[in-house]
């Protein structure tokens, strides 16, 4: 039996043959067929012909033959194809690229490629060198396009964005694409529209049985156990007759011992996850702190989960383990994509896959050498005290620089600062930190950077700035920001009621543990909080958003089986200069670390998504995250936040809460705004931002209009013959009040749309807010 997905409290996901289930027949192991074809599957899933040739086409690799994307195997390409293209790039990129290398043949004789890339590609010169390697197992080509995704964001890139231009300038990048053409190739000769399932080499057993697993192959803990690989030459992870037995382990290992990868990437499929060594034990390399870090940034945005590869299950004879040990090598096999990716993800998949592990190659790539970073900052007001950064105040800059490379910078850190835009400039502007050694940090706490605000400034305005970090010669720069002005609540939902928010979404899976709105029903798996006991929200507030609140135990009230979807509603940030979105979150992912709890900001009403936050594993508590909207994407009218909690499938206990969403800004001027859905019969929050103790009163009409009025701060954006005043009120201590309407249960109603705007008065000063619109629904 052949693992396919993973373990926990509601069984195993295995791959079996007619003879391995007659097998669990016999003896009497219940088991359930969720696939019967799985080639099958996967072929259905895979494009060819017109349907392949028309794929929008991918930001990288547009000029290659066939495009990048467009193999001749579903969108993947073939041995020939990947030769063809690594020929082509040397054509192309000559001072970039080297030609194809032979590290070595195979079994069956073939060369098993390998590309360097460098500003200086035909030379060894002294860089720190990194090794990406993919298709130890020859079902898994998700890797190899990954690593051609790499190579091609390079390439392209060089000269034109500085990271790509100091990876090629200050490190040599061996690619190995396909480590075991034997198995692919056999792969493509069986099923060449893709989805073979062969993983092993091609060798000969002389017993019939073909194949020895390369990655249970190499020296280090071969053979330890028969758990972690196996004697049996019909096993998938059959480990061969001794250790480096097979032409293609012996080649690479060969490769290893003549080259000095800081740093190594043996890519595979799938679990979402990044293993480190090692793999035979619960145990730990004695730098595993620095595994962690350098882990933990290349997953930072792709959500995967960083654990040793005992925590996935238990293997001997890695390639990760074995160059750890032996070359002091820091090396992970990531293991790409989710269960329902599976080993030959779908076409549409090919792209996104390779795409959302770009960033962990490239800081894996950095951490061979120096790679020093802005790893905090701490900003501080120097003026009236009160924390905001208001006009004519100086903030003061603390940095913590971090070097996450395994090289010590070698000559001294410098920091400049530098103001690109807004009303501010610079003080004190530079500082020398020193050289920093490897997984060392440095910070300026004595001799702050400063910004100066200008005395003009006023709230809401954005001062951007760069920090730009300098040691041996090159220069990164990490831009920044901050709002003038006093933070201010602008929207709050704690849920107390609901106005309007969306369960499930086209694609939801799951069976049990839907998100529902309620007082939380805490539960407990193995002594730990799985479900939240109560809501998030200070004094009074009982209620928030879980996933499953039925009580009883974990295993009954958990997400199985595949995704839940929560919506908020729409969200208008029109005319709002800045914007910080917050909200309280929980997970709690039990019995496997394979799942997660994405969220993610539309600025279109949910047509595109952009994640901007996740998280997997124990993380039991409420926190709440906040994020700088226009970091991510633009203001619009039409924001919303899609929050989805998911298990995929059946492999964990998985609870997730959502409470207190905010939008705050740093507008000084007072702010109007309406949060729901606007059905018919539904409540409506109003919301008027502004300072404590400002008084207000409503308006509405039912058309627009422009009209200056003298002494008012603002024009009166209503239209004067329908206008109506329909309530007042005073802004309580906090900024925002909120008064909650509940709109009329009437038909008729439906399609008409009330145009809304507040007077407000603070002290001698008269503003006309923003205007803002609701069109009822039914």
């Amino acid at each position: 039996l052949d693992e396919y997905g993973h373990g926990g409290p509601e069984g195993r996901q295995l791959m079996a043959d007619d003879d391995e289930l007659a097998l669990l027949d016999a003896a009497g192991i219940p088991y359930e067929v969720r696939i019967a074809d799985l080639v099958a599957h996967y072929q259905s899933r895979l494009l060819s012909g017109a349907a392949l040739a028309g794929q929008p086409q991918a930001q990288f690799g547009a000029t290659l033959t066939p495009p990048f994307g467009q193999g001749s195997m579903g969108g993947y390409y073939t041995h020939d194809e990947v030769l063809s293209v690594l020929d082509q790039l040397r054509a192309t990129y000559p001072s970039l690229i080297s030609a194809r290398i032979s590290i070595g043949t195979t079994v069956e004789g073939r060369d098993q490629w390998m590309v360097r890339l460098s500003d200086n590609p035909d030379i060894d010169e002294n860089e720190p060198e990194v090794r990406f390697d993919a298709l130890h197992h020859a079902r898994e080509p998700a890797g190899m396009q990954t690593v051609l995704w790499f190579m091609l964001w390079a390439l392209e890139n060089h000269g034109s964005d500085p990271l790509a231009t100091y990876l090629l300038d200050e490190r040599e990048i061996h690619c190995i694409p396909i480590v075991n053409p034997d198995g692919y190739v056999y792969n493509q000769a069986t099923d060449p529209a893709g989805g073979g399932l062969w993983r092993k080499n091609r060798r000969d057993n002389g017993d019939f049985t073909f194949g020895v697993d390369l990655n249970r192959n190499y020296a280090t803990n071969w053979g330890l156990d028969d758990v972690g690989s196996s004697p049996d030459t019909f096993s998938e992870v059959y480990r061969g007759p001794s250790p480096l037995s097979e032409p293609e382990t012996t080649n690479l290992d060969a490769l290893m011992a003549a080259r000095d990868f800081q740093t190594a990437l043996s890519i595979h499929t799938h679990s979402n996850l990044w293993l480190s060594p090692y793999g035979h034990a619960d145990v730990y390399p004695a730098n595993f702190a620095d595994y962690e870090e350098v882990g933990g940034l290349a997953c930072e945005e792709n959500g995967y989960v960083v654990i040793n590869g005992f925590g996935l299950y238990a293997t001997n004879g890695t390639t990760i383990d074995h160059e750890d040990t032996v070359y002091g090598t820091m090396s992970w096999t990531p293991e790409l994509g989710d269960d329902q990716d599976g080993f030959w993800p779908p076409t549409e998949r090919i792209v996104p896959l390779a795409d959302e592990n770009l960033l962990a190659l490239q800081r894996t790539a950095l951490a061979a050498g120096t790679w020093m970073r802005v790893a905090t900052e701490t900003r501080t007001e120097v003026g009236d005290g009160d924390g905001a950064f208001e006009a004519g105040e100086t903030v003061e800059l603390v940095l913590g620089l971090r070097n996450s490379g395994r090289a010590a910078s070698g000559t001294a850190v410098t920091v400049a600062l530098s103001v690109t835009s807004g009303p501010a400039s610079v003080g004190d502007g530079s500082h020398d930190f020193g050289v920093v050694g490897s997984f060392g940090g440095a910070d300026n706490a004595g001799a702050p950077l400063t910004l100066l605000i200008d005395g003009g400034a006023v709230g809401g305005q954005r001062i951007d700035y760069e920090l730009a970090v300098t040691h041996g010669g090159t220069t990164f720069v990490d831009a920044r920001h901050l709002f003038v002005g006093t933070r201010r609540p602008f929207i709050a939902d704690d849920l107390e009621s609901d106005v309007g928010w969306t369960v499930g979404a086209p694609g939801d899976a799951a069976l049990t543990g839907f998100w529902e709105r309620g007082d939380p029903v805490g539960t407990d798996y193995e002594g730990e909080p799985s479900n939240p006991g109560e809501d998030a929200t200070p004094g009074a507030g009982t209620i928030a958003f879980v996933t499953g609140n039925g009580g009883g135990s974990a295993g009954d009230d958990d997400i199985d089986e595949g995704p839940t979807t929560l919506l908020t509603p729409l969200l208008d940030l029109s005319g709002v200069d800045s914007a910080v979105l917050s909200y309280a979150r929980w997970y709690a992912c039990q019995g496997t670390q394979a799942d997660r709890f994405d969220v993610f900001l539309s600025d279109d009403a949910g047509a595109n998504w952009t994640r901007i936050d996740t998280t997997s594993g124990i993380e039991n508590a409420w926190a709440v995250h906040e994020f700088t909207v226009a970091d991510i994407l633009p203001h619009s009218a039409q924001m919303q936040v899609k929050f989805v909690a998911k298990d995929v499938p059946n492999n964990g206990i998985n609870e997730a809460g959502v409470d207190d969403l905010r939008l705050d800004t740093f507008d000084e001027r007072p702010r109007i705004n309406l949060y729901g859905t606007a059905l018919i019969d539904t409540p409506v929050r109003f919301h008027v931002s502004g300072e404590p103790g400002d008084t207000y009163t409503w308006m509405l009409s039912a058309g627009t209009g422009n009209l200056p009025i003298p002494g008012f701060v603002g024009p009166l954006l209503l239209d004067l013959n329908t206008l109506v005043f329909f309530f007042v009120g005073t802004v309580p201590a906090g900024g925002l009040q909120v008064t909650e309407v509940l709109l009329p249960n009437d038909p008729t109603l439906t399609g008409f749309t009330v145009y809304l705007q507040a007077w407000v008065q603070r002290g001698a000063t008269q503003f006309l807010t923003n205007r803002d619109d609701i069109t009822l629904t039914q």
